[in-house]
């Protein structure tokens, strides 16, 4: 039972940075030595419930982790229809797209396809990427689609850092945005997670008593400022439509 515990609690301090652990910073938020903190890192980086970037050496949650929690949530069932759907899209436009849903405060990455073609830059945004609420275009497409109060609400619990010179810092600043967001019908990143990269989402509204998804695409500014203007917003946006009268929901045109 020791090492199960002390499996929980490396999970739950991963769980709680979005930016990711090192070994060492886990070894001092854990009180784990970090011979055994590297052993019990290896075991779960094995079974993908954990995943660490050979860049910034930092571990997150792994796709094995975002499986098990997708097959417990709202969005089980609604795989086998968004799949189909983001293939489409890439493969037309050669993007990385994805789902987000909403979960208790928190917006995640639990669907994503990214370009085939090998001599393409691209984008990636990983299963399980928790989005900044104040900042990425997933999450503000789904913050639009709830009331202004329970947007708020999300937003004052959340901290809305500084990521570049580009994003909104304040919950005032980010509900004018919404606003801007719910008047056009899509919501837009623009530079502000990430200089040079833009994005763009659109809610899929759930059935009475579940949250709101978005569907998104991700990718370098200018190639998908150019994109945009041969079509795929519009392909986005219908995709939306057609995936909320799949799942029997009003069809949305955001």
């Amino acid at each position: 039972m020791q090492t199960i515990d002390r499996i929980v609690v490396i999970m739950e301090r991963v769980a709680e940075s979005p930016a990711g652990l090192t070994l060492s910073q886990l070894s001092s938020a854990t009180g784990l030595a970090p011979a055994t903190c590297h052993r019990l890192l290896t075991a779960l980086g094995k079974r993908r419930l954990l995943d660490r970037d050979e860049t910034t050496k930092r571990w997150r949650p792994g796709i094995g982790l975002v499986r098990i929690a997708t097959s417990v949530s709202p969005s089980a069932g609604f795989g086998p229809l968004v799949d189909p759907v983001l293939a489409t899209l890439r493969d037309r436009w050669q993007e990385c797209f994805y789902l987000a849903n909403l979960t208790d405060s928190e917006v995640v990455c639990v669907r994503t396809v990214e370009t085939t073609d090998p001599n393409r830059m691209s984008v990636r945004v990983p299963l399980g990427r928790r989005m900044a609420l104040h900042a990425s275009a997933a999450a503000k497409a789904i913050l639009a689609d709830l009331t202004a109060e329970e947007a708020r609400r999300l937003l004052e619990a959340a901290t809305c850092e500084r990521i570049t010179r580009y994003t909104l810092e304040t919950p005032e600043a980010v509900l004018e945005d919404l606003a801007a967001t719910r008047d056009r019908g899509y919501a837009i990143c623009d530079q502000e997670m990430e200089l040079g990269v833009a994005a763009y989402a659109a809610v899929i509204a759930g059935p009475p008593g579940e949250a709101p998804r978005s569907l998104c695409v991700i990718g370098p500014r200018e190639r998908l400022r150019a994109r945009v203007r041969e079509g795929m917003l519009d392909g986005l946006l219908a995709a939306a439509i057609d995936l909320s009268r799949a799942m029997q929901l009003p069809a949305d045109p955001r």
